[in-house]
């Protein structure tokens, strides 16, 4: 039963929200919404398969801003920051082909611009539903410590969300998440016995001082959204 079949049931209506997202998260501007049944359904099934990866998701918050050929994604790739998130230029041809497989994202050839016709790829209703999702879910110690640059890529794409409390909410979370974070290590830092070798402590002292700078920057950042009265 594929999900092109489930999709088949969409309605423009409000679904809640169903995993670790606050429950009056924002929705994605201009996109099909799911039922609750289709969504719950949906969900069900791709959570008992792979999660997309980090490279998955920039792809497709980058098909969120706006359509693209597998040329054009792989150009920004090649000449912006983000391609930090990408292992070769060569993988983005296959987590292309994985998103479609898996009926997030559909491609449509295009010729009418060009003698050489390209695939032109958009996020489909459940690409944008699990994205939002991504973009939503709450922080955890666990993503701090261990995935902090897919943090700070769920963050670059909250504009697509078009709610500045979203993102207030994110930095305030953040913030507190790190801060607590730095606190786990300092007690680490303080239980090193002085007869260890200086290098391991020196190390350690340079990642607390890494995410004390970023509690900083989300904290400072947090003055460009404007909090909800």
């Amino acid at each position: 039963y594929s999900l092109r079949n489930l999709l088949r049931s969409l309605a423009i209506e409000n679904s809640e929200g169903q995993g670790r997202i606050r429950p009056d998260a924002p929705r994605i501007p201009g996109r099909v919404r799911l039922t609750n049944s289709t969504s719950r359904t949906i969900m069900n099934r791709i959570m008992s398969e792979r999660e997309p990866t980090s490279l998955e998701y920039a792809l497709l918050g980058l098909l969120h801003q706006q359509p693209q050929s597998g040329y054009d994604l792989r150009k920004i790739f090649a000449t912006t920051a983000i391609g930090n998130y990408s292992s070769s230029p060569g993988a983005i041809y296959p987590a292309l082909k994985r998103l479609e497989q898996r009926e997030f994202i559909g491609g449509v050839i295009d010729d009418t611009k060009s003698l050489r016709p390209k695939k032109i790829f958009r996020p489909t209703a459940i690409g944008s539903e699990i994205f939002r999702r991504w973009l939503l879910q709450e922080i955890s110690t666990d993503d701090v410590g261990r995935r902090f640059d897919e943090l700070m890529l769920r963050f670059a794409f909250h504009h697509v969300i078009e709610d500045s409390g979203a993102s207030r909410h994110f930095l305030l979370e953040l913030a507190r998440r790190v801060e607590a974070y730095v606190k786990e290590l300092e007690t680490q830092l303080l239980l090193f016995p002085e007869t260890a070798p200086i290098e391991p402590r020196l190390a350690l002292e340079a990642g607390i001082a890494q995410y004390r700078a970023a509690a900083r920057w989300a904290r400072k950042a947090l003055a460009y959204f404007k909090e909800d009265t």
